[in-house]
């Protein structure tokens, strides 16, 4: 069991291990909700000493579900990057064609149409 009864302890165990068992969240997670005014480290000890008691894991049902909305949100990013690189590779050719046009143009008529660099304004 426990070797000292803290003020704490007393009063936000309780709180703390409800929040453990309904959500799975770690300790530093449950530490950053800033529900109870107690660090993470006694939150940890507080969850470790309730696993090792009542054997009572991580909730798998919300372990599941994350992984689930992960592959989900990593077929989209994927998805969101292929039509990127789409994107960019038509504006790399449309990039070259302009290149082109404006070569050709500069032999046929003689003039130039790029801007010099240290041209005033």
């Amino acid at each position: 069991m426990f070797k000292y009864q803290s003020e704490k302890r007393l009063k936000y165990y309780d709180k703390v291990i409800e929040i453990f068992k309904q959500t799975g969240y770690s300790a530093e997670k449950i530490a950053k909700l800033g529900i109870v005014p107690v660090s993470h480290h006694a939150i940890r000890d507080w969850i470790n000493n309730f696993v090792s008691e009542y054997g009572r894991p991580i909730p798998q049902i919300i372990m599941q579900s994350t992984k689930e909305s992960n592959v989900e949100e990593f077929k989209a990013l994927h998805a969101k990057i292929a039509d990127l690189e789409g994107q960019l590779r038509i504006e790399k050719m449309r990039n070259r064609l302009n290149e082109k046009i404006i070569e050709i143009s500069e032999k046929k008529y003689g003039i130039e149409i790029r801007k010099k660099s240290g041209a005033k304004q």
